[in-house]
């Protein structure tokens, strides 16, 4: 589980970034998450019940950064970064901080407990 989450939180980072720099292009990066079921069996990664209990505190935590983020996305959408305005790309942006929020929180759940 730690894998996965490391996986997503990353796809989410390199998402946020790609969006910010390349616009609608960036879109593109959310194709790696395709990838997570390929190399998930390939790992052949079974959890077990307790991270599967830690997996779904994760979810819960992760949605309070999400709703963070989201608000930091609406306090910022005028600004222009790389000559894209945040606020054009709202949804995308806000799927990838969820991404990453819950690679972060899922982290320091596992690390913790």
């Amino acid at each position: 589980m730690v894998f996965r989450l490391l996986y997503e939180g990353a796809v989410g980072l390199f998402t946020f970034i790609a969006i910010l720099l390349f616009g609608e292009k960036g879109y593109s990066v959310f194709a790696l998450l395709a990838l997570l079921p390929f190399i998930w069996r390939a790992l052949k990664i079974k959890p077990d019940e307790r991270e599967l209990q830690l997996f779904y505190q994760t979810n819960n935590w992760a949605l309070i950064l999400t709703l963070l983020s989201l608000v930091a996305i609406y306090e910022f959408s005028d600004v222009s970064v790389a000559g894209h305005i945040i606020g054009n790309y709202w949804m995308p942006l806000s799927i990838a901080a969820t991404f990453i929020a819950r690679g972060i929180v899922g982290l320091i759940i596992f690390k913790t407990h």
